[in-house]
């Protein structure tokens, strides 16, 4: 499983985010004020967050100074800790391919959400044919 990697900043300060999305596919969100999300983390400029597959967050450091010598380290350790047993297509996670799964992954189209068990074409978009495929092979 891929890491997934977004960018919350200020929307006040997007336009000026620009080093942040050159030449990279990183999402960036804009906290409106009063800020509410950098509130509720904790946060503050330039500060790295890093969560676990179950959306813990397990980091959080400034890096203004620069990245964290044991960064790598770190994600490793993270994706290692994944379990092995995901089955492509259980958008749900209840380890069983159904009518449930179809349902998740049309509400991820919906909001251009994204989730790596729900491509199952894996190209990297979340889309009706990522549906058709889920449903072929649902329906044997």
């Amino acid at each position: 499983m891929p890491v997934q990697l977004i960018g919350v900043g200020k929307d006040s300060h997007l336009s000026s985010l620009g080093n942040w999305v050159d030449s990279n596919d990183v999402p960036v969100c804009g906290d409106t004020s009063p800020f509410s999300t950098w509130s509720a983390w904790g946060a503050a400029q330039r500060d790295l967050f890093i969560l676990d597959h179950e959306g813990n967050v397990v980091f959080h450091e400034n890096i203004s100074s620069g990245l964290p010598a044991n960064l790598n380290s770190l994600i490793n350790e993270l994706v290692n800790a994944i379990p092995d047993d995901s089955i492509l297509g259980d958008t749900n996670s209840d380890g069983v391919l159904n009518v449930l799964d179809v349902v998740s992954l049309v509400n991820l189209v919906l909001n251009n959400s994204s989730n790596d068990l729900a491509d199952m074409n894996a190209d990297g978009t979340l889309n009706v044919l990522d549906v058709v495929l889920l449903v072929s092979i649902i329906l044997g």
